[in-house]
């Protein structure tokens, strides 16, 4: 798995492949100008040892080697300004990529995953994870090409000079790298665990400030304190360990390649005494020495970027391959019948396949019906609505709207057909005309004002600071909880849909509006098929069919009067009520 990611990751690298290939070539070129300098250098030491020697100062000579040098330098910088402007542009595009791939995800996830994931773990992934592996791309990945080919023409060059001094750091280089294995393993287990409390501890903190309201009216500022300190406190260790042991393979490799340089300096010394090699080669051979432990020194302090780049990578994928919605049908059917008639026809559903909720369930909604759905708190009245609006896939059997399987209706056109109230008030930064144009595009202002008018919103829209131009603050704060019901009733109004879903919508409203707005959805109803998720069974006395459910499937079908007379579980739950 762990293999797997990193090389899905550097799998984005295939589209810049020419671009990533003139990087290669440009870090090739910069890096053997940069690998020719010590040898020049030793030329340079030579010559004056020479002059020393003979007495006569060679300054030509030493004055052509210096201006090789500062040409082999100018060009090696050059070179390399190339491949960091175009290595900038392969990660922008990469980064582009995975952002893009998630985005487009999050629109066809199983709403399943919202369920099991917090707000926060799901950010965490888009924000954190994402800008991990974007400092691994960008910081780490030209350096990667860099060192590989440094530590390649290095090698060359101390063969060229000198094949037995050679030996000596190209054995302490494996036994650098060997000794620091352990550590970079560690040090990879502990960047994984961090990043996974990274997502729970802003999860956690996208609780709490949601829920800040709650928190102080039942005093648990202390205890959310408490809590979060144990997660950060874990957190902390997990940061301490990783860094730590990433921290500590430098010093080790570095260490047993000083020991190398330590003997490569003693036998050169001693072959240069013996005439057996120069001694501006000796220090050419020294410097080669020292710089060819440096990119496998920079390799392995690497790993701890690694380590935290493949955890985030693990958490990417997870994302990129949950499961997704069914893909529509090829042969889609877009039905030309509009009167809103709902058919269940022996459906079976369960969350998981050995626990079925739904059993063979039977129901025909005729177009312009008033459907109840009642039962105790987690009866399954919300799962039955999600399964009307294909947010679920069913087992078995099939739901038939207007005569065409759910299934192959386009989804965007089977939710077309939907207008939802629920008791939870979504609306979005933006003015207030455009939260009740949400349906369509440019929606006409004449309906929107229209649709406010309905929903008895017209009169206190137009007392607020900017009329329908208002604009509503993240999770519209700037209003209360009753004025945001009924905007959310008026979006469902100007969506002018066939089909109604009410989730007990004047639960938040007081008495006196209540009472307009249950005359406005009368009117709203006629005419359309409704449903109505009832949390207060006066309130739907009059409905053409209640369906009572119990652990997740319907128990009871009837009209009010029918079900009162069968004094069944419904007719228990309806006088418990007026008890």
């Amino acid at each position: 798995m762990k293999k797997d990611v990193l090389k899905r990751l550097f799998g984005y690298l295939k589209a810049y492949r020419l671009r990533l290939f003139s990087v290669l070539l440009f870090a090739a070129v910069s890096t053997v100008f940069t690998c020719l300098a010590p040898f020049v250098i030793g030329r340079v030491t030579t010559t004056l040892f020479d002059s020393i020697r003979d007495g006569v100062f060679y300054w030509e000579t030493i004055a052509w080697l210096l201006g090789m040098l500062v040409c082999l330098y100018l060009v090696s910088q050059f070179f390399s300004f190339l491949q960091g402007f175009h290595m900038a542009k392969i990660t922008a595009g990469v980064m582009r990529r995975i952002r893009s791939d998630i985005a487009e995800k999050m629109h066809r996830l199983k709403l399943d995953y919202y369920d099991t994931h917090t707000h926060g773990d799901i950010l965490s992934v888009i924000t954190n994870d994402v800008d991990t592996i974007n400092n691994m791309v960008s910081q780490n990945l030209t350096s990667i090409v860099t060192q590989v080919i440094t530590a390649a023409g290095i090698f060359l060059m101390m063969l060229a000079i000198s094949p037995k001094l050679t030996l000596i750091p190209v054995v302490m280089v494996p036994l650098s790298l060997l000794s620091a294995a352990g550590v970079m393993k560690s040090s990879g287990r502990h960047y994984g665990r961090q990043q996974e409390l990274l997502g729970e501890i802003n999860g956690y903190i996208e609780e709490m400030y949601n829920g800040q309201q709650v928190v102080q009216a039942f005093s648990y500022q202390e205890r959310a304190r408490r809590q979060f300190c144990l997660l950060n406190e874990e957190l902390k260790t997990s940061s301490y360990k990783a860094e730590t042991a990433a921290g500590a393979v430098s010093p080790i490799t570095t260490l047993v390649n000083d020991m190398g340089y330590v003997v490569c300096a003693a036998i050169g010394c001693l072959s240069a005494v013996g005439g057996w090699i120069t001694v501006g080669n000796v220090q050419a051979m020294l410097e080669y020495t020292r710089r060819f432990a440096e990119p496998f020194s920079s390799l392995a302090g690497m790993a701890g970027s690694f380590g935290a780049a493949r955890a985030a990578g693990e958490r990417i994928f997870d994302l990129l391959d949950a499961g997704e919605e069914l893909p529509e049908a090829e042969n889609s059917v877009i039905p030309a019948d509009r009167s809103g008639s709902v058919t269940f026809e022996d459906v079976r559903f369960g969350y998981t396949p050995d626990r079925m909720l739904m059993q063979g369930v039977n129901l025909t909604v005729r177009p312009g019906q008033k459907v109840a759905i009642v039962g105790p708190t987690g009866a399954g009245k919300t799962t039955l609505i999600n399964l009307l609006m294909r947010f679920y896939e069913i087992n078995g059997g099939s739901i038939r709207v207007d005569g065409t399987d759910i299934r192959e209706m386009p989804r965007e056109e089977l939710r077309g057909r939907f207008g939802m109230v629920l008791q939870d008030t979504w609306l979005f930064q933006g003015t207030i005309a455009e939260n009740l144009g949400y349906a369509e595009e440019d929606m006409d202002r004449e309906k929107i004002i229209a649709s406010a008018r309905s929903a008895c919103a017209h009169d206190f829209i137009k007392t607020l600071p900017g009329g329908y131009d208002m604009e509503l603050a993240r999770g519209a704060e700037n209003i209360s909880q009753g004025e945001r019901q009924l905007l959310t009733i008026a979006r469902a109004i100007a969506s002018d849909p066939e089909i109604m879903i009410l989730d007990e919508a004047t639960s938040n409203v007081d008495t006196h509006t209540e009472v307009l707005i249950q005359r406005a959805m009368a009117e709203l109803m006629r005419g359309r098929t409704s449903f109505v998720v009832a949390h207060r069974l006066s309130t739907i006395r009059d409905a053409d069919m209640i369906l009572y459910m119990e652990d997740g499937d319907i128990k009871e079908i009837g009209s009010h009067n029918e079900l009162m007379k069968r004094a069944g579980k419904y007719a228990a739950l309806y006088n418990s009520q007026f008890a």
